[in-house]
């Protein structure tokens, strides 16, 4: 906030009530079980432990890691994630063990508060077909666009919410076959039988280890592999083809510009938000890759189109291409080119367009030679919010939370919206989920949970108007709880101020 703003703000102060605010956040419930509850502790703020978890294994289970003993505590141990169930291994710089309801992850490269996480194997899962429950229920916490249900909120609150469960990526459903309400998540998936009260987790860990822990039992919690998609993306899928887009790497989710996505290995499905029917392919193609070219000029061939771009210049393409992106959708899919064909690699031809890239491998036999090049993994990487902010002890020891109103006033009908900011170690927090805390004109205090911060570390909340005389002092809080429910909190305040 300016010193100019801060010194109006003293300058007020005496001649003010002191009052304090907040009524309807949008997308949540206000009340005393808004806070998270950690039921459990951490034995050790080290990354390593020299115990190993390992109880009595059954066929199939292995010991828990070491390095991951004191995570998978904290975390219920085996009674919450279950057996793991492979050893561990290291790859690209990762630590990795499989438990039975997730993958734990270790990255030493990571921020502090990044280092353990839980892979996102619900991306890969999908929902099962039934009874949409979401306007059934009515109550919960609207995050990422889903309604987390009552029903499974004080589990989700419990387990550390988006930066462990991590996002919804669909609603709660009702799946007849199994006899359960069901929802999933991006890190772990929840359940309820019909014959039981207990929240169970789904084997995200069992069902992604697939063939290598195949001595486990099957288990009546496996879902069913289909894709999470709302329905104006899995009819574009369709109409595209998998084979065409790749396979899905995230679940729908709202991206930094505020549309409706789905990143595909291939390309970006996208929808904006006063036409979320109208699903279209992202350009990403200049965004992400350097294979942009100076236009040139017609050439003389029979196995090109020349396709005119300004003044008589544009690109050439062959009309092997041509005809290929024909079969999905052509220039309105692809987008226009941006390139000449050129060649990578030995044997392999690229050309590039506004939405994806073409390659001709001639080291591949049949249709696998020319398809998408997967650009979507590169997008993913430099845009998608990653899921992989939890810490064993979430000592935020360089914490950097900022917090601010989008107005310094604002009349007693009016909105106000606070905005958040999270780093540690110049590095921004993502999925954490501060709490906003306010003192009403009466004295009462409400909370509220701000969204998940996004890849930037930020997130903001809007506050209903708030009827206050003129001149009222409405002051807020902002904390991030960790593990050991020691807050974290900074505070300020804006004026009800109105003209009439």
């Amino acid at each position: 906030m300016s010193p100019k703003c801060l010194s109006r703000k003293i300058y007020l102060i005496p001649i003010i009530l002191l009052a304090v605010t907040l009524i309807g956040c949008s997308g949540a419930d206000f009340g005393d079980s808004d806070f998270t509850s950690w039921s459990y502790r951490l034995l050790s703020g080290d990354e390593k432990s020299d115990k190993n978890y390992s109880g009595n294994l059954k066929p199939g289970t292995y010991p828990v890691d070491p390095l991951f003993s004191d995570f998978y505590l904290a975390l219920g141990g085996e009674a919450t994630l279950g057996p793991a169930i492979s050893p561990v291994s290291t790859s690209e710089g990762q630590t990795k063990q499989f438990t039975e309801a997730g993958l734990m992850i270790f990255d030493p490269s990571a921020a502090k508060s990044s280092r353990f996480a839980l892979a996102p194997l619900g991306l890969e899962l999908g929902v099962g077909e039934g009874e949409l429950l979401g306007k059934a229920y009515r109550t919960g916490r609207i995050i990422n666009g889903h309604l987390v249900i009552v029903e499974f909120l004080e589990e989700y609150e419990r387990l550390g919410g988006a930066h462990f469960v991590g996002k919804p990526i669909s609603e709660a459903y009702y799946n007849p076959e199994k006899g359960r309400v069901e929802q999933y998540f991006e890190n772990l998936g929840f359940y309820r039988l019909d014959t039981e009260t207990k929240i169970r987790l789904m084997p995200y860990g069992a069902y992604a280890c697939d063939r290598n822990c195949r001595n486990l039992e099957p288990s009546a919690g496996i879902p069913a592999r289909q894709p999470i998609l709302p329905a104006p993306f899995l009819k574009k899928t369709l109409e595209l083809g998998l084979p065409f887009v790749g396979k899905p790497l995230t679940g729908f989710h709202f991206a930094p510009d505020g549309k409706h996505e789905v990143i595909f290995e291939n390309l970006v499905l996208v929808a904006d938000n006063d036409t979320p029917n109208e699903v279209y392919a992202r350009p990403i193609t200049e965004s992400i890759a350097t294979h942009a070219q100076n236009l040139t000029y017609p050439q003389n061939s029979s196995l090109s189109i020349f396709y005119e771009i300004e003044g008589g210049m544009g690109y050439n393409v062959p009309i092997y291409f041509i005809e290929y992106l024909d079969l999905y959708g052509g220039v309105q899919v692809a987008g226009e080119p941006i390139s000449e064909v050129f060649s990578p690699e030995a044997g392999v031809y690229w050309q590039c367009f506004t939405n994806l890239c073409l390659q001709f491998n001639l080291n591949l036999e049949g249709e696998q030679r020319l398809r998408p090049v997967p650009l979507g993994t590169e997008y993913k990487a430099v845009n998608y919010e990653s899921v992989r902010n939890f810490e064993t002890n979430q000592e935020l020891d360089k914490l950097d939370l900022k917090a601010w109103e989008k107005d310094t006033f604002v009349s007693s009908k009016g909105f106000q919206e606070i905005h958040v900011a999270l780093f540690e170690d110049d590095k921004p927090l993502v999925n954490f989920e501060p709490v906003l805390i306010v003192t009403m004109p009466d004295g009462s205090q409400r909370k509220a949970y701000f969204q998940p911060s996004d890849v930037n570390g930020r997130t903001s909340i809007k506050l209903s108007p708030i009827e206050a005389p003129s001149g009222t002092l409405i002051a807020y809080k902002v904390c991030l709880f960790r593990m050991d429910e020691e807050p974290r909190c900074v505070g300020d305040n804006y004026l009800i101020w109105n003209s009439e």
